[in-house]
């Protein structure tokens, strides 16, 4: 494994960290706020969190390329 994957995964796998975490004090206000509605508002909420996921995991990876000189990995 190159160092320019090894830098662009361990970045990659921190933004989708961040994207996976930062929705939880939201969860975690609305249940101090209105418990009665965050069941079914967290419910609506779970694709918004997915999707949170993955552009977390975007960004993180294009925050590696841009760190390790913003070219591509090359494919196999």
């Amino acid at each position: 494994m190159t160092a320019q994957k090894l830098v662009i995964g361990i970045i990659t796998l921190a933004g989708g960290a961040v994207g996976l975490l930062a929705p939880i004090g939201f969860v975690k206000w609305l249940l101090r706020t209105d418990p009665e509605e965050a069941g079914i508002l967290t419910l609506f909420f779970f694709p918004v969190w997915c999707l949170l996921v993955v552009l977390g995991l975007l960004l993180g990876r294009r925050a590696g390329l841009l760190v390790t000189g913003g070219k591509r990995v090359a494919q196999r």
